[in-house]
């Protein structure tokens, strides 16, 4: 770990457009996110809620919601993310970026400003033009996409799929400051997005299927420079556990061991990475970081460990290589799999636990975590931590110091029997556990998650209630030979075919309750659901379908009341925002991700095993037959 100590020097500095300065920047970002005027930051808030208290568009008018305008994003594929909204220099803008088809047309960023509401006008775009790395585009995975800029002290804070972590004039979209932090030669590229925490900007990157070794890096939010360093792998040091990690739970693992080289095999002989499996063990940190001002922490999540054929990862011989014996334990290949909660100044670990020890279905644990107070589990009042996973369960812990509530199965999951509260740990059941090379086993969910990436919403005023897009299908795993060890390169090792639970139900979403465990509603849909999910106070929750369709459903019958067909399939997140006195619901459309890859980047829909499982998917529901576009909606009332 590297701790820089001189974080207040420029915290006298003059204010930069009329805002708050660098080292009160979390302030700034806290006082927007307040303002439901505005969309401040990709979640809403930094708690991640994605809910907002306007109620101008509501149950009793939601039918009169009209087209109001759009905007190309410039590329075609990849918008898994948002815009934000916020006043800058007196005037209401709009900034957003579109995903990376092509270096050339990589990770556009816009500027609109909303001035007249109706008639956006673009007053800059940036495209990084120099030391790009066309290596980027293949080693994606999965798809080119880009999930959200950030604003904030007068800067937009973005990064780009080639790994650069950018800061652009908000006013002119010149550079303020670029810095290089993740290398496709290694396999590491950035989906995104960034978190701003106090003074910081906050970075991990994808990876795991291409051998990298994650790592989340804190840099200051004036000048660019690393403030700190974490892993995910490797020695205590490295992943910046100290004597005080987990000490209210220290069954989840505590620093004195290196477990996070302990729990990883090293292989005699083996010509790459000699020191251990760890050091291309996987565990990016690729998605969503949330955190709380008040306890100082930030909490991200970690990916798979890897390759996805077990066997090698662990540390067993001969007839003690078996499912049974590898799940004792010793070989739980931490710290993958895991939800931290680290401190914002130097990325101390608080507490770390790990949701899927020595995975064996890719389940990457990078799904959003989500923070809400006053969650009543059990009668007691909880500052709570909920975490819908891809391994089928919702998670809820106490945020403070990690101790596990609740764990309930939102979909359905037959590769765990239940997880146990007391030590944390799934419950596996061996048939539906892939292990031995050559073997074929079914299993539910798939790899893809009863929910990845895409977000859910919830209202803090009714803390239990989640409103979730959900994966509805299962898979065949056949884990395969190990033919390298090489960073960078495909890393996969495991044919993979993908078919949907139920025929004609890919997609469901649902308002579920965490405490419970049990669906108020859900709504069953043809098409995957890899829309995020946006809950307002006029008794709406808005989302997309990968079929095209926007809609709006009452959130306390889950009836659909509102839908508008768009131009392509939707995997971006919906946002409110109010201008000129009339509240106006903004969204991307463009197919992409993982379900959307097949077709995006032309794969071949008779193999069954192409993009780890995802043509097959792509081929049962149609997803062939949606075209391709990059634009961004935006709805408002009829006059």
């Amino acid at each position: 770990m590297r701790v820089r100590r001189s974080l207040i020097a420029g915290s006298l500095l003059a204010l930069v457009g009329g805002l708050a300065s660098p080292a009160i920047a979390n302030d700034e970002v806290e006082k927007r996110s307040q303002d439901f005027n505005y969309w401040g930051v990709p979640g809403q808030n930094n708690k991640l809620q994605r809910h907002s208290e306007l109620k101008d568009i509501n149950t009793g008018n939601v039918a009169k919601l009209q087209y109001a305008w759009s905007q190309s994003t410039g590329a075609l594929r990849g918008h898994e993310g948002q815009p934000v909204v916020v006043e800058h220099n007196g005037k209401p803008m709009m900034y957003f970026s579109s995903g990376c088809p092509e270096m050339s047309k990589c990770n556009i960023v816009q500027a609109l400003d909303l001035s007249d509401p109706d008639h956006p006008v673009q007053v800059w775009n940036y495209v990084k033009k120099t030391d790009r790395d066309e290596s980027a585009v293949p080693r994606a995975c999965c798809d080119t996409v880009h999930r959200g800029v950030n604003y904030v002290d007068g800067k937009i804070v973005y990064h780009t799929l080639d790994g650069f972590v950018i800061a652009l004039d908000a006013t002119t979209g010149k550079e303020v400051w670029v810095v290089k932090h993740a290398w496709p030669e290694k396999g590491e590229t950035i989906t995104g997005p960034v978190l701003i925490a106090e003074n910081l900007v906050i970075a991990g990157f994808g990876g795991d299927e291409f051998a990298a070794r994650g790592r989340l890096t804190a840099y200051d939010l004036k000048t660019g420079k690393e403030v700190w360093k974490c892993h995910s792998t490797g020695s205590d040091k490295d992943v910046c556990m100290t004597p005080e990690t987990n000490k209210a739970n220290p069954h989840y693992g505590t620093a004195g061991k290196d477990l996070g080289i302990i729990t990883y095999p090293k292989r005699e002989g083996q010509a790459e990475h000699p020191e251990g499996e760890y050091m291309i063990g996987g565990g990016a940190y690729w998605a969503w970081g949330s955190y709380d001002p008040e306890l100082k922490l930030v909490y991200w999540s970690t990916g798979n460990p890897g390759h996805w054929s077990p066997s090698y990862r662990c540390g067993y011989t001969g007839e003690n290589l078996t499912h049974e014996k590898c799940n004792d334990g010793t070989w739980d290949n931490k710290w993958s799999m895991t939800i931290f909660a680290r401190k914002v100044d130097t990325g101390e670990v608080v507490w770390a636990y790990q949701m899927t020890p020595f995975d064996q279905w890719d389940y990457d644990g990078v799904n959003e975590n989500i923070l809400v107070d006053d969650l009543d589990v059990d009668g007691k009042k909880h500052k709570a931590l909920v975490h819908f996973d891809r391994n089928g369960f919702a998670y809820v812990l106490d945020r403070t110091n990690g101790t596990l509530l609740r764990a309930n199965k939102f979909v359905t999951v037959d590769w765990a029997e239940k997880v146990d509260l007391k030590t944390g740990r799934p419950v596996k059941v061996k048939e539906h556990s892939p292990f031995a090379v050559g073997v074929n086993t079914p299993s539910c969910p798939s790899a893809m998650g009863g929910k990845d990436q895409q977000p859910c919403s919830v209202d803090p005023k009714e803390p239990n209630k989640f409103y979730c897009p959900t994966n509805n299908w299962c898979m065949e795993d056949e884990p395969q030979e190990r033919s390298h060890t090489q960073q960078g390169t495909v890393y996969v090792f495991a044919n993979v075919y993908m078919f949907p639970e139920k025929p004609g139900i890919s997609g469901k979403v649902k308002k579920f309750d965490v405490v419970t465990g049990k669906a108020d509603w859900e709504i069953p849909d043809p098409y995957p659901n890899w829309s995020g999910t946006l809950v307002t106070d006029g008794g709406l929750m808005f989302y997309g379908s990968n079929g095209g369709d926007f809609r709006a459903v009452d959130r306390n019958s889950g009836k659909v009341v509102w839908s508008k067909r768009l131009g392509s399939g939707i995997i971006g997140n919906p946002i409110t925002y109010k201008v000129g006195g009339k509240q106006y619901v903004s969204i991307f459309a463009g197919l992409g991700g993982w379900i959307g890859i097949p077709v995006t980047a032309g794969l071949d829909m008779e193999d069954k095993f192409g993009a780890i499982g995802a043509t097959a998917m792509a081929k049962a529901t149609g997803l062939d037959k949606i075209p391709q576009a990059g634009m961004l909606y935006t709805f408002r009332l009829g006059d």
